[in-house]
């Protein structure tokens, strides 16, 4: 019993109640400039299909939680179509102007990228940063590195082309490596550098969700931690900058799938997911944090692809209306939304048998790092 209670109370409740904010946040992004934009809501739900419970607000918005949790929507007066048989309704969305109707589907990701933005904003002013410096202070048993020119003391400059200028950084690019030799630029104590060509031990970790494919140079850092404090501005950059890390590896790990250089079972779905947020609820609200971080990021890109369904393929029609002063006739958009809804809807399905095969492997992980 108590395994199922621990189920039932991390990888559910934790999981929901994660996402139901992170759903939240995104709907009430589109939600606000909507209103702003005198755009009548008719409904803002979390969730889809059979209404669980619900009010009504003073504007007129049927507030509502619905049965299915994986995501949410808010319904405009007048739809999407333009051309529509309720597009010239008072207050509709159609009515309004291109831009307005883009900034009203952009808010959605940009919400999620600002309540990102505010946690690492909150935790590099109240905690700073704790670095490790890019420097070697030992080797692994059995280290690839150890076999090179590399010594204890040397300081890690560059891996593949990439600056390195804490140890985080080593870190993070290897996590994105999918096999082969890299070369490593160090510098001695005494100024001079050299590079070297090092093929990384290939291993396996366990995780949440099963074994995680890793590439290993075998290089220990040393306790030399250096500490940060940042005020208003520093850690507004920090928290720009972690945005940016993380966005940058998220493309990067995707630009590997399609690519092929990295296999698409190692994609994780909501039932991955949500194990990972159970691990990290078990852990400290530190790690939820971070969780929460990474969960609004991925959320956010994701939505801007320009996929139709997602924002990211409507933005792509209201572009197309921009530059040809009309809009695509509803039968072209019809299908693309057809399309597009096949796509996401394999997409999900994959995934989550994905989830669900024994000893699968996922990408390692992408969480932002102080």
């Amino acid at each position: 019993m108590g395994s199922i209670v621990d189920i039932l109370l991390y990888n559910v409740v934790a999981f929901l109640a994660v996402l139901t904010v992170i759903v939240a946040v995104h709907e009430a992004g589109h939600f606000i400039v909507a209103r702003l934009c005198r755009v009548r809501v008719i409904t803002f739900s979390i969730g889809f299909g059979p209404e669980l419970f619900g009010w009504n607000g003073r504007n007129g918005t049927r507030y509502k939680v619905s049965l299915l949790p994986l995501g949410g929507y808010v319904r405009m007066a007048g739809g999407l179509m333009p051309d529509g048989p309720e597009a010239q309704e008072s207050g509709g969305f159609p009515s309004r102007p291109v831009w307005q109707r883009a900034l009203i589907i952009l808010a959605g990701p940009m919400a999620n990228f600002i309540f990102a933005f505010l946690i690492l904003f909150a935790m590099a002013l109240n905690f700073g940063s704790a670095t490790l410096p890019p420097k070697i202070g030992g080797f692994t048993e059995n280290s690839a590195a150890a076999d090179t020119a590399l010594a204890v003391g040397d300081e890690i400059v560059m891996v593949n082309g990439r600056s390195t200028e804490t140890f985080g950084d080593v870190a993070r690019v290897m996590a994105l490596h999918t096999g082969g030799p890299i070369d490593l630029q160090a510098q001695r104590p005494d100024g001079s550098r050299f590079t070297v060509s090092i093929t990384p031990n290939e291993q396996y970790i366990d995780s949440a969700t099963g074994p995680v494919r890793v590439f290993r140079l075998g290089i220990r850092a040393t306790d030399e931690l250096e500490t940060q404090s940042y005020g208003i501005f520093g850690a507004a950059a920090a928290a720009v900058e972690n945005q940016v890390q993380i966005s940058s590896m998220v493309f990067q790990g995707l630009g590997q799938v399609v690519t092929g250089n990295r296999s698409v079972t190692e994609l994780e779905g909501p039932v991955g997911m949500s194990q990972h947020v159970a691990e990290a609820s078990r852990t400290s609200i530190w790690t939820v944090l971070q969780m929460m971080i990474f969960l609004n990021m991925i959320i956010g890109l994701m939505n801007l692809l320009p996929i139709p369904v997602l924002d990211g393929g409507h933005l792509v029609f209201l572009a197309y209306e921009a530059v040809f002063r009309r809009p695509l006739p509803n039968r072209v958009m019809e299908v693309a939304l057809m399309i597009g809804l096949g796509l996401i809807v394999a997409q999900f399905v994959f995934v989550t048998f994905q989830d669900l095969l024994p000893n699968r492997t996922m990408i390692p992980g992408w969480l932002p790092r102080f």
